[in-house]
């Protein structure tokens, strides 16, 4: 931004200073036609031409011209000189020399305007003008840029602290909410116990409260770990390594489907079925990438997961690992609640919810981690609508190059 600053104000001093040039060089100009009419309207001889011009009166019988005229210049003005009236200019020597004729008492009066002086006087300007020019562009652009540094500098201070704060927050909270988990669950034994020993309604109530419950503190312990995860994200270089996302995507399918089948979902990993003996060598090349493994899974498992949440019994997610044309892809396709064009790009901001009838895709900090870490590794995250109804999320990632 600073640098946009001095940018700026270094291109408006360049466009003062040549807006300048243009207004003097027209200024010049009407000086240059008030002085040649001027003087050819006062004329009565060509001895007594005023500085910088020349005389010419030409007759029937004949011409006169001041002394000091070019020769060449002389000609072109005795030729054409008669027939013209007004503003006018002569060639001669390869430039045009700007005149006025003023026809009166049978006589034509003529003044020219020696171009020398007024070229001599201009280029010194031009010179001077360009160097002025260099020196404020310079001091502009070094302005700018400081006093952008100056504007921006609270700004980053700002985020940083705010980075700083959900850091540190994030970092003291999973202590406590790990206590309170733990409590929690331990809470569930033994309310399940009393709901199993006595078949009392009100006692299967309280175990679907404390079910919730257990819930809930798994879900905002999950927030809290992607806060501290998005901040360490922004400033923590990781060391890259050669990562076989195909490999990773089947390790992150296996752990899941579990989870799956309880929610009555069907898991499959079709990209390492269609790896023809191989896992990692599909759709022309290998998924071999350069990144860091632990984040990279934590993307691929966070569009599983997300993809389970919000497919309905008997449904069937594919995960799919290729790659092509120097790029390697993970897609994941559920059959679940669909995604709309809409929310495609809202899709992957932070606490997004989607618009769908049964409340929508609601992700929190998922996506828009997952889009943080593709970023990471210079890639991207696309997001479109299954045929047939659902959603399908593809990681991009360019290729490692082969060693």
């Amino acid at each position: 931004m600073a640098l946009r600053v001095g940018a700026t104000t270094a291109l408006v001093v360049l466009l003062a200073i040549i807006s300048t040039a243009v207004i003097f060089d027209r200024q010049q100009v009407a000086e240059i036609r008030s002085r040649t009419e001027t003087a050819a309207r006062t004329a009565d001889d060509v001895v007594d031409a005023p500085p910088g011009m020349w005389l010419v009166k030409l007759t029937d019988s004949g011409h006169e011209a001041t002394r000091t005229m070019p020769s060449d210049l002389v000609e072109q003005v005795v030729a054409y000189g008669q027939d013209m009236s007004g503003q006018t200019s002569f060639m001669a020597d390869g430039h045009p020399w700007p005149a006025w004729v003023d026809q009166r008492e049978g006589a034509s009066y003529v003044a020219v305007y020696d171009m020398r002086l007024h070229t001599g006087e201009e280029q010194r300007l031009l010179m001077s003008t360009i160097a002025a020019g260099i020196v404020g562009v310079l001091l502009a652009a070094l302005t700018g840029l400081l006093a952008g540094r100056r504007a921006v500098r609270p700004l980053g201070e700002a985020m940083e602290l705010q980075r700083q704060f959900v850091a540190d927050a994030s970092h003291e909270l999973r202590t406590p909410l790990a206590v309170i988990s733990t409590r929690a669950q331990m809470l569930r034994r033994h309310v399940a116990g009393d709901a199993a020993g006595g078949g009392d309604e009100a006692a299967a109530r309280r175990l679907a409260e404390v079910d919730q419950l257990v819930h809930d503190t798994q879900a905002m312990a999950d927030v809290v770990s992607d806060l501290l995860l998005s901040a360490q994200l922004e400033h923590v270089d990781e060391v890259a390594d050669r990562v076989d996302l195909a490999a990773l995507a089947s390790e992150v399918v296996t752990s899941l489907m579990p989870y799956a089948a309880e929610r009555g979902v069907t898991l499959v990993d079709e990209g390492a079925a269609g790896a023809a003996g191989a896992v990692g060598a599909v759709g022309g090349g290998t998924c071999v990438v350069e990144g860091v493994g632990p984040s990279l899974r934590r993307s691929v498992l966070a569009l599983v997961d997300n993809a389970t949440a919000h497919s309905d019994k008997g449904s069937r997610i594919e995960v799919r690992s290729s790659a092509f044309g120097g790029q390697v892809r993970v897609d994941v396709v559920d059959h679940g609640d669909g995604v709309e064009v809409a929310d495609i790009q809202r899709l992957t901001r932070r606490f997004s919810r989607g618009d769908g009838a049964s409340g929508g895709r609601r992700v929190g900090l998922g996506l828009a981690l997952v889009t943080q870490i593709v970023r990471s590794h210079g890639g991207r995250l696309d997001v479109s609508e299954t045929p047939g109804g659902g959603a399908t999320f593809t990681i991009l990632i360019p290729a490692a190059a082969d060693d």
